[in-house]
């Protein structure tokens, strides 16, 4: 009963932490389009690292002993899964309201992550889960694309992926299923807590130095000045306290698991635009998204076979 009452904790931080982030694409960064993207990801990330800060103090003896391969994963989910995700899927959210796509289509393509997290959990992390899994992730996968597309594969076959929203929404895509998989490595090393501070501290080091040669570092007075309520709210949802949650659940959940549940990000998307919108939900959203439901207690009911 204790396994079970547990993952099931573990399971919910990874879901709330998906939503967390649907929250912030839905409501908050919509509030900055206006604003360099970069200048945007080096401001969240800058005020999570203060915030989680004093983590890196508790666990300065961990950090010391390091090893190479939770070195490595820390410089990947710093990279791609702190700046690279971070930047293209503001990026890909900006083109959106921009009207130079559908927000349907970022949504859709920047969910294929659990396609990539379950295929390098299986080549790095050697995840070799149950097929009653592999089934109902599979349901899952295609229960997320029908909740956010409405129809059979047909808007899928009209995205053109040469544009620009969609290769920075499918870049997103690559940048965090991968770091889901790097993530779970460095957790496995690392009490969560630290690797969250970690993550954050590296990553905003990374855009300070990309605004140093790319952007406009000038300009961060001004616009912090503008925007810091938004961030604050960032900051505590989706940015710093989201990537805790879910780095708490990833820790004892399969990578392949935990990609899974991040499609609980078009879920709630749906619902978020619904409530705060207007928008109607139609019957196969309806439908679809309780077979995702469903999906994600029968995962939960496999693990905890392991």
């Amino acid at each position: 009963m204790q396994q079970n009452t547990s993952f099931l904790i573990w399971a919910i931080a990874i879901i709330t932490a998906a939503t967390a982030w649907s929250l912030d694409g839905t409501l908050i960064r919509p509030n900055l389009s206006e604003f360099p993207a970069l200048n945007i990801v080096f401001i969240e990330h800058l005020l999570g690292a203060i915030l989680l800060s004093p983590f890196l103090i508790w666990g300065w003896q961990k950090i010391k002993n390091m090893s190479r391969k939770a070195v490595f994963s820390l410089l990947w989910v710093s990279f791609f899964g702190g700046l690279i995700w971070t930047l293209m899927i503001t990026k890909a959210y900006f083109a959106a309201f921009a009207g130079e796509t559908t927000l349907s289509t970022v949504i859709i393509l920047q969910k294929l992550q659990p396609v990539f997290a379950l295929g390098l959990a299986a080549i790095i992390l050697r995840e070799s889960l149950s097929r009653r899994f592999y089934m109902w992730a599979a349901i899952a996968i295609v229960s997320g694309y029908m909740i956010a597309f409405e129809s059979m594969g047909r808007d899928f076959l009209t995205v053109n992926f040469f544009s620009s929203p969609a290769f920075f929404a499918l870049l997103a895509a690559f940048a965090y299923g991968s770091s889901t998989v790097f993530g779970k490595s460095l957790v496995t090393e690392l009490w969560f807590r630290i690797s969250s501070a970690l993550r954050f501290v590296t990553t905003a080091i990374l855009a300070f130095w990309a605004l140093l040669i790319f952007g406009d570092i000038l300009s961060l007075g001004d616009f912090w000045a503008l925007q810091w309520k938004l961030f604050f709210i960032i900051v505590f949802t989706s940015g710093a306290v989201g990537l805790f949650l879910y780095y708490y659940g990833l820790r004892k959940v399969h990578a392949s698991s935990a990609g899974i549940f991040e499609l609980a990000y078009p879920l709630s998307w749906v619902f978020f635009d619904w409530y705060f919108n207007g928008n109607i939900l139609s019957t196969t959203q309806l439908i679809f998204g309780l077979l995702l439901m469903t999906s994600f207690f029968m995962i939960i009911r496999e693990e905890n076979k392991t």
